[in-house]
């Protein structure tokens, strides 16, 4: 079956409508907390109804979603940055498509080596301000939410 999917990169989460839920049949579960969503169409709405691990296919791959059930109008499901990110889903604005990561690839990723030596001291910046660069880094920084909004002033 066909649905009508919003892949939006500024939803937090992934949606599907209650319409689409009941003629589906898809088992719901209730959550112990309500989502208040900021919708386009219906403005602010609560809901605690979820379809947990939902399987959907596209471009042939099965992928598992949490989708939280909304009245939504004219659209089945949003795909949120919840699904696109633990997907690794990259948008690609030029061409205005959706590069899906080959299996194949992640497994080339993880052959990577890094070589040994001082590779870094040799590149100019790092020469001229070598007392700032630490010899050894000890790993990435830990992964943190970044909350951004800018408000907005009326009359400006």
């Amino acid at each position: 079956m066909s649905l009508c999917v919003l892949y939006d990169s500024g939803a937090t989460h992934s949606f599907v409508s209650e319409s689409r839920v009941q003629e589906l049949s898809l088992p719901v579960k209730e959550q112990q907390y309500d989502l208040t969503i900021s919708t386009s169409a219906s403005g602010l709405v609560k809901t605690s109804t979820l379809c947990a691990r939902c399987s959907i296919v596209i471009e042939g791959r099965r992928f598992k979603v949490n989708l939280v059930c909304l009245p939504l109008k004219d659209l089945d499901v949003i795909l949120g940055m919840d699904w696109l990110s633990a997907n690794h889903i990259l948008i690609d604005c030029n061409e205005r498509k959706f590069l899906f990561p080959n299996p194949e690839d992640e497994k080339l990723l993880s052959q990577l080596s890094v070589e040994e030596g001082d590779v870094y001291a040799k590149i100019p910046i790092v020469e001229e301000f070598a007392d700032v660069f630490p010899e050894d880094v000890p790993g990435l920084p830990p992964k943190r939410e970044v909350e951004f909004s800018i408000d907005l002033v009326l009359g400006a």
